[in-house]
């Protein structure tokens, strides 16, 4: 698809990020080789960012045997989306950008998460030497169902994330590592009985307790972690994740984070967060969050006197230490041509212009959507004097 910046101007800012960006890519292309701690080397290819912010990447050459691999232990996207970018712009504060590149996890494996995921006892079904599972024991009952509805599973996944520095004979090695440690908010799972017969659970928890739990065995995480090769001298960052119902639009949040020290395995203390992502509308917007909401029903009782009976409007909405600091806002409509996505989009902007009920402060992200299909996209930051539109042609 084409997209079409409302502004010469902005069209040609555009066509020079574009030139500058290509130069970039081309001349990051270049294979780079990577030493790893267990003394071999793989060859990977440097991905440059046209933000100093960001990471550059180092993306391996051969597959990588755990890509996608997380869908297995998280079953909602938005919490996937969630865990990996929100871990990798926490670790910003721990491994600079401008010092550090970033590779996806290359040292846990499969059989090590699982591992960690099994139940405690549940391992000695497994080969001999396999060390304990971190899930709670089966709970008591007449059944193997029973026995896992008493007794619900809480760790759910362990996200690794690397950040290499580039060693004096010019290769890169590994300088830290980044996890997050996921923990579920629903318990589901599909139990097989004596005959084979499947059995769905689903669990509400009490999150809370998860919270707790989670925090007393993290430190059996970290130790797990470092008895795999590779892994026992780097740095440490450690997250705890709480995720979000399996039908849930919004993902779910970090509420705990940590640094340990190379060599060490033990977590010295935590920092306490205060995250939310919260759908408007929703209960938990009018029970929490009520005065934002009031401003959300406004902007969308404005959008929907457009064609009152073909749109729908739903936000969401991310706070931190109580304070809103991003909003999302998506707008699904049925267009027939380009000339009516124009019309409704400088409608929209124009309500963002002269209405609009969110301070300037907090960045807003308008996506218009026709069914499935992408039409526009409004942008305000608090640094811009009007929102940036772009209109996507097909």
């Amino acid at each position: 698809m084409r997209r079409k910046r409302l502004g010469a101007a902005a069209l040609m800012i555009l066509c020079l990020q574009l030139a500058v960006s290509g130069c970039s890519f081309n001349g990051g292309s270049a294979q780079n080789v990577v030493k790893k701690n267990n003394g071999g080397t793989e060859t990977a290819k440097l991905i440059p960012t046209s933000n100093s912010k960001d990471y550059q990447t180092l993306r391996p050459m051969a597959n990588d045997p755990m890509r996608g691999y997380i869908n297995y232990g998280v079953s909602n996207r938005v919490d996937v989306d969630q865990m990996e970018t929100g871990l990798m712009e926490m670790s910003k504060s721990v491994y600079k950008p401008d010092q550090y590149v970033f590779q996806s996890g290359q040292y846990l494996q499969e059989s090590d998460i699982n591992g960690m995921l099994y139940r405690e006892g549940q391992e000695k079904n497994k080969s001999k030497g396999t060390p304990p599972g971190l899930n709670p024991p089966l709970g008591k009952g007449k059944t193997i169902v029973q026995k896992a509805q008493n007794s619900p599973k809480y760790l759910n996944y362990v996200l690794e994330q690397d950040y290499l520095k580039k060693a004096g004979n010019g290769k890169y090695e590994l300088g830290g590592v980044s996890l997050a440690v996921s923990l579920n908010s629903v318990y589901t799972e599909r139990i097989a009985d004596s005959k084979g017969m499947l059995h769905p659970i689903v669990e509400n928890l009490d999150i809370p307790a998860v919270k707790r739990w989670g925090l007393t065995k993290a430190q059996s995480v970290v130790q797990r972690v470092r008895s795999v090769r590779g892994l026992g001298n780097v740095p440490i960052f450690l997250t705890l994740y709480i995720t979000s119902p399996p039908d849930s639009l919004v993902p779910g949040s970090f509420f705990a984070k940590t640094e340990i020290a190379a060599g060490s395995a033990n977590i010295q203390k935590w920092d306490y967060l205060d995250q939310a992502n919260v759908l408007f509308p929703s209960d938990t917007a009018s029970s929490h969050y009520k005065a934002d909401l009031d401003k959300f029903n406004r902007f969308k009782s404005d959008v929907q006197n457009y064609y009152p009976d073909f749109v729908g409007v739903i936000g969401k909405a991310y706070y931190e230490n109580k304070n809103l600091s991003d909003l999302t806002i998506n707008i699904n409509i049925k267009f027939f041509d380009d000339t009516e996505v124009l019309s409704f989009t400088n409608y929209v902007t124009s309500i963002v212009n002269t209405r609009f009920g969110f301070s300037r402060d907090v960045p807003v992200h308008i996506y218009i959507t026709s069914g499935d299909v992408q039409e526009a996209l409004i942008e305000r930051t608090p640094d811009m004097n009007d929102p940036y539109v772009t209109i996507f042609h097909h």
